[in-house]
């Protein structure tokens, strides 16, 4: 064998070490940083019995209280209670921000967002179930009125 062969086979496994080095390093800063950023999906029972991180963004569905919906005149700060459907179950929403043209007390919403010391989730995000004229054909009151306000219906 000559002497640059035996040369080879040592600088390969080094070059093969680091590669794989490497590659691991990217896989793990490439999950931590789903993980870290992800957001957990939860119920609001499980919203209230699980030990959630502070500020750990977690993602909740729920029912929107009737009778809870709070909007500070000419800001965009809402509060609002959500609760499962099934169960007494209720969390406090604070949500600085637009709310969808379809949010309304009764209604499926997803929140997400961190929760705070004192449990109230801060969202970054309300998203509203559409509306039922969307679903088996039926049509709210609004969109009735508001076809029947059209000229030439």
């Amino acid at each position: 064998m000559s002497e640059s062969t035996t040369q080879e086979a040592p600088r390969k496994n080094v070059r093969l070490v680091v590669g794989l080095v490497l590659l691991v390093g990217v896989f793990y800063l490439l999950v931590n940083s789903m993980m870290s950023s992800g957001a957990y999906f939860v119920s609001v029972a499980e919203a209230n019995a699980r030990r959630l991180d502070e500020g750990r963004p977690i993602r909740v569905k729920g029912t929107v209280v009737t009778g809870s919906y709070h909007h500070e005149q000419g800001t965009t700060v809402h509060s609002f209670r959500v609760k499962d459907k099934e169960g007494p179950a209720e969390l406090s929403v604070y949500y600085d921000g637009p709310m969808p043209d379809v949010f309304s007390e009764g209604r499926e919403v997803v929140v997400e967002g961190p929760r705070r010391a004192d449990g109230v989730l801060a969202a970054t995000e309300v998203t509203a179930k559409c509306p039922s004229k969307y679903e088996g054909g039926q049509m709210t009151d609004t969109a009735k009125e508001r076809l029947e306000e059209r000229p030439g219906s």
